[in-house]
């Protein structure tokens, strides 16, 4: 099987597992008396406690330095927070607009955020200019986001 292919399928994969987790948060809130900060801490100890546990057991601890850690610029640090953010999102807005509406709208911002990361080169891409291409498939994109809410939301 060919390696695009393969990672192909794992980004489908992985799509799924996007899905699966705002519900899965939602729930999480909504048995602790929706204490979001409770629950995103909860939801990050078990993902740093598995995630430990498999770092452990591979060694890969071995290769980590001061000095490594060191020399990462200091907005590395941001992706765990943006990311305890967006679960706290998920958690309040899952239930009011659906698992399908939230994640095409994130899906939009995924890829308003894309291009403007891309135009500019930002957290060390390679520049890659916005085109006209590029819009229209945006464009393509939130017009099929307004279609899907209003169905959905009606």
């Amino acid at each position: 099987m060919p390696t695009v292919l393969i990672y192909s399928l794992l980004a489908v994969l992985g799509g799924v597992l996007v899905a699966a987790q705002g519900p899965i948060y939602a729930r999480l809130a909504e048995g602790l008396g929706r204490d979001y900060l409770l629950s995103v801490f909860l939801a990050f100890l078990s993902a740093a406690l598995v995630s430990g546990l498999l770092t452990l057991a591979s060694g890969s601890f071995r290769t980590l330095t001061f000095e490594a850690l060191g020399q990462l610029p200091r907005w590395v640090w941001l992706g765990g927070m943006i990311g305890a953010m967006h679960v706290v999102i998920s958690m309040q807005s899952i239930p009011v607009l659906g698992v399908t509406v939230f994640l095409v709208l994130v899906v939009t911002g995924n890829l308003v955020g894309a291009a403007i990361f891309d135009h500019f080169g930002a957290f060390g891409l390679k520049e890659r200019p916005f085109t006209l291409a590029t819009g229209l498939g945006m464009g393509l994109v939130i017009l099929g986001v307004a279609v899907l809410a209003k169905t959905q939301n009606h």
